[in-house]
């Protein structure tokens, strides 16, 4: 079964080199075998380590078993563009995995939504999803509200998304009965996500009426929802609506995720009103320097080096006794030219590996990759071979980061071997990886 797939989606051919041919068959051994041969003669270009991470991915996709076949798809959900090819065959099978290939490609801009309308009352949830993202007329109003009231989250998730872009294109027939229901689905529906997604799309819609709904939904919020409305306050169809005036509030007198996430909003928009910037700097400076964990982690994610308020609460928390912050700190630091020799210094001490045959510390190796991928981001090649050294870590998450930091350094054919992973999530998503260090490179040319 898996051999007809393959040749159905033509990824077999006589002139394939011997590599190509074991990742067409699956023999991950061989593979590994050959890309350790075409790396020890120098031979693996990042072209032809982008041409086998194609191959695999398409393999993955294609053979998947059934209780895989939805990850399989998801996780080349980065790179679905390329893919575009495997993820329009894979949709002719009328089960899950198909229809995250229909969503994939649709979210990749190679599939218009609204040639799936026909599938919105499919038996399959899932499916249906698939067509509820294309209710975005006018005269899909009603079949796109009451899709907010489905039994399924998937479904509920599309139609607000659905409501978005039918706001971005001006599509929306009434939009007050549209807002009432998206405001009581961000306030009672049982899923997270859910409810954020009709946040978002309030706030593309936007208005004085939006702001009221999100001023009411503020008080009873949870934390996700309250990130997304700070982030809408920032959003111009909100701020020149009535959203200065609780934005300018929440930097001033909250804490926490969201409003953090307002503080990082309002200091990035170039229009904001001078009290509202001085406000939310103060903040996240503030939260760099003294806050909980979590939310100095958030902050120092989120925060502009731009500012030197903040660019101090960096250099503090740089030198400070927590690793973790200190690694997190100086990786924002090689924003700042004057901070960056400084700071790449500091985190060459945190990369440099355990000596062979110390002890194993996770948390060490863990804070240790950190520190190699934030120097491989700014192309920091002395850390490459340590970074290879992570693609035999027994920590997936290690070998995939190690794997995405070598595409940073532009040495995406380095992480060829983890194409012959043995676990398959991994072989996936490293494919997707080196496609994208792919993409990356041409979009830089």
């Amino acid at each position: 079964m898996w051999a007809g797939a393959l040749m159905l989606l033509g990824l077999t051919g006589c002139g394939a080199s011997p590599a190509m041919r074991a990742a067409d068959r699956g023999d991950w051994a061989a593979l590994r075998a050959r890309i350790a041969e075409a790396h020890r003669a120098g031979k693996l270009s990042n072209a032809d380590a982008t041409d086998l991470a194609r191959r695999v991915a398409k393999r993955e996709i294609a053979s998947a078993p059934p209780s895989q076949a939805v990850a399989r798809v998801h996780d080349v959900s980065g790179c679905a563009r390329e893919l575009d090819g495997v993820l329009s065959s894979r949709m002719d099978v009328h089960d899950d995995a198909g229809a995250e290939a229909a969503l994939s490609r649709i979210d990749a801009g190679e599939l218009g939504a609204g040639g799936m309308r026909s599938f919105t009352s499919d038996a399959s949830d899932a499916w249906r999803a698939v067509g509820v993202r294309g209710l975005t007329r006018k005269k899909d109003a009603d079949a796109r509200i009451a899709a907010m009231l489905d039994g399924s989250p998937r479904v509920r998730r599309s139609a607000m998304q659905a409501s978005a872009e039918a706001a971005s294109d001006g599509d929306i027939a009434n939009v007050d009965r549209e807002v009432e229901q998206l405001a009581t689905a961000a306030r009672v529906d049982p899923q997270g996500i859910v409810r954020s997604e009709a946040v978002r799309a309030l706030a593309r819609i936007g208005g004085e009426k939006v702001v009221a709904k999100l001023r009411d939904l503020w008080t009873n919020g949870d934390d996700g929802v309250r990130e997304e409305i700070a982030v809408a306050w920032s959003l111009p169809n909100v701020y020149s609506h009535g959203g200065a005036a609780p934005l300018r509030l929440l930097v001033a007198a909250e804490h926490g995720p969201g409003a953090l996430e307002a503080a990082a909003a309002a200091a990035r928009r170039k229009d904001v009103e001078p009290p509202i910037r001085a406000s939310s700097v103060a903040l996240l400076a503030r939260t760099i320097a003294k806050g909980s964990r979590r939310d100095r982690l958030h902050a120092m994610a989120m925060a502009p080096t731009s500012e030197p308020d903040i660019l101090d609460a960096f250099r503090q928390s740089a030198k400070g006794d927590d690793p973790e912050m200190e690694i997190a700190a100086n990786a924002r630091l090689l924003e700042s030219a004057p901070d960056r020799e400084v700071a790449i210094k500091a985190l060459e001490l945190r990369a440099l590996p355990a000596q062979d045959g110390a002890p194993v510390d996770v948390q060490r190796q863990r804070l240790g990759g950190r520190a190699r991928s934030a120097l491989a981001m700014v192309g920091h090649v002395r850390v490459q071979a340590w970074i290879e050294r992570d693609l035999q870590s027994p920590d997936p998450s290690m070998r995939l980061s190690a794997a995405a930091a070598l595409g940073a350094l532009g040495r995406a054919a380095r992480g060829a071997p983890l194409l012959a992973d043995a676990d398959p999530e991994v072989r996936t998503r490293a494919a997707c990886t080196l496609i994208m260090a792919s993409r990356l490179k041409s979009s830089i040319r």
